[in-house]
């Protein structure tokens, strides 16, 4: 069953994965690494961005089949 989901459900997952990780070291990237402690506001931003990438991973899953 799992061989039959989209790659990009799996790619969603991984982010997903991905940012569980940051959240538990308080460190994101996107052009250069920020810290929760230092830069809060722009760590909570990159954040978002990835969260808002993951969540597009499983809202439009076969854009590129079409």
């Amino acid at each position: 069953m799992l061989a039959y989901l989209p790659w990009s459900y799996w790619l969603g997952a991984l982010l997903i994965l991905w940012l569980l990780y940051d959240l538990v070291r308080g460190v994101a990237y996107i052009w250069q690494p920020y810290s929760r402690q230092q830069q809060p506001a722009m760590y909570w931003f990159t954040m978002l961005i990835w969260a808002l990438v993951a969540a597009s991973c499983f809202i439009f899953p076969n854009w590129s089949m079409n």
